[in-house]
């Protein structure tokens, strides 16, 4: 006897796979031994009295060597990359050990690599147990603020967010979360993304790197470097910076991840979002990329002119002699600020 209509629907749809959700295109971390790496660098760089904690300044004097070795611009992105996962000191002194002795660096410079690193680890196995009494209660609850306005203001639409992403940079929507580490304070700029050993980007993002919407976009600038990781050789600033010249392969693609970040902000989440390039001042900092790209991917971004057409005013605004000068900067971090 057949099985009834009805019946047969609702056997057939309990047959069916039920659809998974999509993975989230980010994931926010909080870890205390991550919190206390970035701590330690910011002490690092300034100038004063070192904080009473025991164990601070042993690990404030190995992160300055570490920098020293590392050379100009602080390129901590060879080291931070380790860093996921990471849930005490001693994971991290087991991430150190096991990095190359050395490893060359821009210019073909080469640096002692494992040596800082497994100094700098030990140091904070010291440190940990007195930082988890005596800081790390009033940075959870920094980390904790923020964390609350990113779930309540970016993570909603997060897919939105990526979507837009890859349709204008022509880059991946992420298969598996980036993971975005969130720290209470950080060295300038304070964010900053590295690229690990599966060539994918993880994210360290302070609390008082920036504040309301212009915070959000920090989250999704930083996450713009780690796509264009998972680019490859692809998408369109490396399409850009084929076009440029060698002197102009940072600011010219970096000033284009700015606007777009805000661009993508304003669209998605807050149409009354300021660039953080204006109210923070990076604009002013590269003013002869940003009177080039500003301009030009603003108007792509407005419908206005093609994608093409904004990467050839940017090459063609690079090469004209005259301009702007660019203005001294502060050595920036790999893949951050």
């Amino acid at each position: 006897m057949p099985m009834p209509a009805l019946v047969f629907a609702a056997a057939f749809a309990l047959a069916q796979p039920t659809s998974q959700p999509a993975p989230a295109p980010i994931e926010l971390k909080v870890s205390p031994v991550v919190d206390l790496h970035f701590w330690v660098r910011k002490v690092a760089e300034q100038k004063g009295e070192i904080p009473a904690v025991a164990g601070l300044p042993e690990a404030v004097a190995a992160a300055r060597a570490f920098q020293t070795e590392l050379g100009p611009g602080a390129l901590w992105g060879i080291f931070e990359g380790n860093f996921v996962g990471l849930e005490s000191a001693a994971d991290l002194l087991a991430a150190a050990e096991q990095l190359p002795e050395t490893a060359q660096r821009f210019g073909g410079r080469t640096i002692k690599l494992r040596e800082g690193a497994v100094r700098l680890a030990r140091s904070y196995v010291f440190l940990e147990k007195p930082f988890l009494e005596t800081v790390w209660p009033r940075h959870r609850e920094a980390i904790e603020s923020v964390a609350a306005q990113l779930r309540r203001d970016l993570l909603p639409k997060a897919p939105q967010v990526y979507e837009d992403l890859a349709r204008h940079l022509d880059v991946p929507v992420p298969s598996r979360p980036i993971p975005v580490y969130l720290t209470a304070e950080g060295p300038w700029p304070g964010a900053v993304t590295a690229r690990t050993d599966e060539n994918t980007g993880v994210c360290f993002v302070a609390a008082d790197a920036s504040t309301g919407s212009q915070l959000v976009e920090v989250v999704v600038h930083e996450t713009i470097h780690a796509l264009d990781v998972l680019t490859g050789e692809g998408g369109v600033l490396n399409a850009l910076r084929k076009r440029l010249g060698k002197e102009d392969l940072r600011d010219f693609p970096h000033t284009v991840m700015f606007v777009q970040a805000a661009g993508t902000v304003r669209k998605v989440l807050d149409p009354a979002h300021k660039d953080y390039g204006d109210v923070e001042g990076y604009y002013s900092r590269v003013p002869r990329a940003a009177a080039v790209v500003v301009p030009a991917w603003r108007d792509y971004l407005a419908g206005k002119i093609s994608r093409d057409e904004a990467l050839n005013r940017i090459a063609a605004g690079s090469k004209e002699k005259g301009g702007p000068k660019a203005a001294p900067e502060t050595p920036r971090k790999d893949g951050g600020f």
